[in-house]
């Protein structure tokens, strides 16, 4: 096996991360004429081209970079890199441009150096690193003339940081073609372990994939990252901070990849940085051009770094760290131009239906009072959808100021707040909101429903507010609006806290009718507090059926982390613990009290039917102490939901549960005191109650007291069935 020991094609070092799958699918690809390695710079093209060398018997022809390895090679193999060179096929600093003899025909040379080769049997590999340099007239008729001159067995690989101008869709349906592009150079967090710790850098496992989604695999990036994070106090900390917009990252990319680029296109990619996905027609409308598919095209061959996104290639992005630099570019060198080019592509998605994007373009844009109108009428998708984190971060955009000086976006943090369990904020942001005019009469009636319906969330509400503000709400808004199911919901639950189950039923089903179609959130709610009342009419075939559904729900839609979705996992708790299901229900009843804890200050009513259901659920599991602490908590948040009648029986019942349950643990073998042991020990012997009180050195009293004790707690109704039942329960020996 020949390798060349200079330039690029000594790329393998000691630290070098090995590819082994790429390897074995180039080895097995002995027949592919053309292997094409494209990806952008930094994904270790050369260095997988080095390996592969290292693994194939066959001899690498491969032009070093600082002038031509021809190591141990065949006059024929020389006289191959010769002709390149002396053609000008070759780039670089070696090149030999200029040299050639104006008489002699490369081809005609290179032809000739092949035909020397195929007749001796000789296959070989010629690498050519860096095939982007080559002009695409000269690419294209070498690949032509080594797919057809050259010996059989033999591969031309073309490592390129563009895509090749040869016939990729011809060599592919005649399987001559084997390619490794970007996705499979990507590194996995297996890989990236090993990369970072060869630069020096220990990092736990969850440290270690935020980088791979950072970076997206890419090689070069996660040893850039390694260098900054490897200097920082608590480098795992650190990888949180990370982002595309570090100057280690801006400066490798002017470098590599925006320095290679023509000024038109250079500026195309900087001003379409604030565009998530980019397509033809929204290009066009934010740059306010025509044209813009022929530039994407344009540049995603100029680049791998521009992923397409359809088999299509007319929806594409940028690479994650990419984006993230041109965007710090753009404000830098036009700061002017980002919020024109937010509000313009802003006003597209709104046209297009996209919402969410029409409002982090607004908020990018700095937008509050667009941000508010756009983000309000769709605020309860968001919420019901468990993307209540997607608001607060676009609420974080703005300065309390901003957000208070806009009914429509201080309402929408009042909202936000509640679902995160914060209620201080809610209700200053609900003062805030009432303290506010309007823009329009439309607004004023969205913005009511809002103000009303937010009463009935709110900790310390009595159940004559909750139903009655559920139903001004509800009588405020038109049928079709998105926050009906919401307040169905809560105006059924309180007349199931008023007692009313028939009606709360009835309500619960029109709510999740109305909430199946596009909030998940809501259906939980609805199913968990109707397997709450199926539980209290002792029908446990229905309460499954609910809690069940409730429990897929959450998870169908990844809701699992939602705090609000804790009353769900509480009802599947206590069925399944009735049940015997026992692992499922400690498995629910931890999740529960987890989103609990992070829902914090939230509604009187729910976090008490939340807890009454786990008691219960820690109850039928045996874990009295749990039960109480639990009991405790539901009984304080209930003394402020006045006007629940529910609440009482449902204590009522779980109190009986556990003195039943005490009562139970004072009987059963577990419960034998250490006097009724000894006493036990001798009841298998011939002796008397009396003959064991002068051996035990007692009187007569004490050990028929004690006898009749182990009777008791054994459930034995003599001396002889309280041995049997002994020996049994492994008390006495055979």
């Amino acid at each position: 096996m020949l390798e060349s020991p200079l330039g690029k094609s000594s790329a393998w070092r000691d630290g070098y991360v090995r590819r082994g799958i790429l390897v074995r699918r180039l080895l097995g690809s002995r027949h592919a004429s053309v292997a094409a390695i494209v990806a952008p710079p930094g994904y270790g093209k050369s260095s997988l081209i080095s390996e592969w060398a290292r693994h194939d018997s066959r001899p690498f022809i491969w032009p070093g970079m600082d002038g031509l390895a021809v190591t141990d090679l065949t006059a024929a193999a020389s006289a191959i890199l010769i002709t390149l060179d002396q053609a000008g096929w070759l780039d670089g600093p070696a090149s030999s441009r200029g040299k050639r003899d104006p008489r002699r025909d490369p081809l005609a040379d290179l032809l000739a150096a092949l035909r020397t080769l195929r007749a001796r049997g000789q296959a070989f590999v010629l690498v050519l690193d860096d095939a982007h340099c080559m002009a695409p007239a000269v690419l294209r008729e070498l690949a032509r003339v080594m797919v057809d001159e050259a010996p059989s067995g033999t591969t031309l690989a073309l490592a390129s940081r563009s895509e090749l101008p040869i016939p990729l869709a011809r060599l592919r349906a005649s399987r001559a073609l084997v390619e490794v592009r970007t996705p499979e150079l990507a590194m996995i967090p297996r890989d990236a372990l090993l990369l970072l710790r060869q630069a020096g850098l220990e990092l736990d496992v969850g440290a270690v994939r935020k980088l791979v989604n950072l970076t997206e695999g890419w090689p070069v990036g996660l040893y850039l990252a390694a260098l900054w994070v490897h200097e920082q106090e608590d480098p795992s900390g650190a990888v949180r901070l990370l982002k595309g917009d570090h100057h280690l990252f801006g400066e490798y990319f002017r470098d590599e990849v925006l320095s290679t680029l023509p000024d038109e296109l250079r500026e195309f990619a900087l001003r379409t940085s604030v565009l998530e996905e980019l397509s033809g027609p929204v290009c066009d409308e934010v740059l306010g051009r025509r044209g813009s598919g022929l530039a994407l095209r344009a540049l995603e061959r100029a680049t791998p770094l521009l992923r397409p996104l359809d088999p299509t290639h007319e929806r594409c992005r940028w690479h994650s760290l990419l984006r993230e630099a041109l965007q710090a570019e753009l404000r830098r060198t036009e700061p002017e131009l980002v919020q024109t080019l937010n509000e313009r592509a802003s006003a597209w998605y709104e046209t297009a239906g996209d919402a969410r994007r029409a409002i982090a373009h607004t908020v990018a844009a700095h937008d509050p009072v667009r941000a508010g109108n756009l983000l309000w009428p769709r605020l309860v998708d968001y919420l019901t959808q468990g993307r209540n984190e997607l608001v607060r971060s676009w609420l974080a955009a703005f300065s309390d100021d901003e957000i208070e000086g806009h009914a429509p976006l201080a309402l929408c943090a009042a909202y936000s707040s509640l679902v995160a369990g914060d209620a201080a904020h809610a209700r200053h942001w609900a003062v805030a909101a009432a303290a506010l005019d309007p823009p329009d009469t439309r607004a004023a009636s969205r913005l009511s429903s809002g103000l009303t319906g937010l009463e009935a969330l709110l900790p310390g509400s009595s159940v004559t507010a909750v139903g009655g503000a559920a139903a001004a709400a509800l009588a405020l808004e038109s049928p079709a609006s998105p926050w009906c199911p919401l307040w169905l919901f809560l105006r059924a639950t309180a007349l199931h806290l008023t007692g009313d189950l028939d009606a709360a039923e009835q309500g619960l089903e029109e709510s999740l009718g109305l909430a199946a179609a596009g909030a998940p959130a809501i259906v939980s709610l609805c199913l968990a507090q109707g397997a709450m009342i199926a539980i209290e009419r002792r029908d446990w075939d229905t309460a499954a059926e609910h809690a069940d559904r409730a429990v897929v729900t959450i998870e169908q839609h990844g809701l699992s982390d939602y705090p609000i979705c804790a009353l769900g996992f509480a009802a599947a708790a206590a069925v399944r613990a009735h049940q015997g299901r026992l692992d499922e229900a400690k498995r629910d009843l931890r999740r529960a009290v987890d989103l609990l804890a992070a829902l914090g200050d939230f509604a009187g009513w729910y976090g008490a039917e939340a807890r009454i259901l786990l008691a219960h659920a820690s109850l039928s599991l045996a874990d009295v102490v749990r039960a109480r602490t639990l009991l405790a908590e539901a009984s304080r948040l209930a003394r402020r939901v006045t006007g629940a009648v529910i609440f009482d029986r449902w204590f009522n019942d779980a109190w009986s549960q556990m003195d039943a349950l005490a009562e139970t643990s004072l009987a059963g073998p577990s419960s034998l005191t250490i006097a009724e042991l000894r006493v036990l020990r001798f009841l298998p012997s011939h002796r008397s109650l009396r003959e064991i009180a002068v051996q035990l050195g007692v009187s007569g009293n004490t050990v028929k007291t004690q006898a009749h004790a182990v009777y008791r707690k054994l459930g034995a109704a003599s001396r002889s069935e309280a041995v049997a039942s002994a020996r049994a329960a492994g008390l006495l020996g055979h």
